[in-house]
């Protein structure tokens, strides 16, 4: 296997791990974040305000996951591109990466903008706070997502070894980029947009605001349609991966590896996230946050860090296999 071959694939390991931890990190954070009172009323320990660190903690961690699958997905591009054997498996892997990290970071940005109705801490916080807590979180997904995208369609690097592209297809290209573009400012325009009516009424939107954010949403949709078919010409210059010939088991096995992936990786958060849950405990005077032991680290964290070994180890082995078969 090429050892560049080898680096991809362990760098779409090394951003799942990295956002493993760092939502396990973000959670136990959010532990301390919600606001707990005293007998008194008093608040002893929390925020009542937007801006949280576990927000952001769950962002860098989405961002490595963005930043790994990337990369990984790059050095990849450019092997197919020069029909290195072996590098198709390694490159299908690195595109399952940046689908869940454009998934993933979809997801964040659609959290923060309905987690931020109906909390009025908002009210309390201000609009700096308000800024601080959903807009500039929700505008950063949508800035990487748009980074992501961008750099595995219109901007691959395999294009280096097509040769100098003419006027024509840099303007298909530039196109292209619109093509992508809209479509995510629009809605990330509307979604803004919903969260500013919101806060300044304090009130769920109305029915035409909803008409105006759908509207935005389906006009920068249409936009995107329209720059797409004017890119019809440039898929020709577009450094494709070419299919390998290969049996129906091996199309089958590598349903599996991605369905026992995603299935398992799934598991290793859900356990990470329940072990940091049972820190938090429930008694007369309010929640009480408990100390990290050694036998809670055994019996509740241990297993989710083994679960996501497992995933690692094994979709290693899976796409080094198939990268062998694929290269003889």
């Amino acid at each position: 296997m090429n050892k560049t071959l080898k680096v991809a694939t362990a760098y779409v390991l090394i951003g799942l791990t990295s956002a493993w931890f760092g939502f396990t990190i973000a959670n136990y954070v959010g532990l301390y974040e919600a606001p707990q009172y005293n007998a008194e009323g008093y608040m002893w320990f929390g925020y009542e305000q937007l801006t949280k660190p576990s927000t952001y903690i769950f962002l860098t961690a989405l961002i490595s996951l963005s930043a790994f699958s990337g990369l990984a997905y790059r050095r990849a591009d450019v092997l197919v591109a020069k029909k290195t054997p072996g590098a198709l498996p390694v490159f299908r892997f690195a595109t399952v990466g940046v689908v869940v990290s454009l998934v993933s970071l979809v997801i964040f940005a659609l959290s923060a903008f309905f987690a931020s109705f109906n909390d009025f801490s908002a009210a309390r916080g201000g609009v700096s706070d308000q800024i601080t807590g959903v807009y500039i979180p929700i505008i950063l997904a949508a800035a990487v997502a748009v980074f992501l995208i961008l750099s595995a369609t219109v901007y691959r690097k395999s294009e280096s070894t097509v040769g100098k592209a003419s006027p024509e297809q840099k303007r298909a290209k530039r196109e292209a980029a619109l093509a992508f573009i809209y479509p995510i400012v629009g809605t990330t325009l509307a979604l803004l947009i919903g969260l500013t009516v919101y806060q300044a009424s304090r009130e769920n939107p109305q029915v035409w605001v909803w008409v105006l954010i759908l509207a935005i949403v389906g006009g920068s949709v249409a936009l995107g349609s329209i720059y797409a078919a004017r890119t019809k010409a440039y898929g020709s210059s577009q450094a494709k991966p070419k299919k390998v010939a290969g049996t129906a088991a091996l199309n089958l096995n590598f349903v599996l590896v991605v369905v026992f992936v995603v299935v398992v990786t799934m598991m290793s958060f859900g356990f990470g996230i329940a072990a940091i849950t049972e820190l938090s405990e429930w008694r007369e005077n309010g929640n009480y946050i408990k100390a990290l032991t050694p036998g809670w680290f055994v019996h509740s964290m241990l297993p989710a860090m083994l679960t996501l070994a497992l995933v690692n180890v094994t979709a290693y082995i899976a796409v080094r296999i198939r990268s062998f078969v694929s290269a003889n």
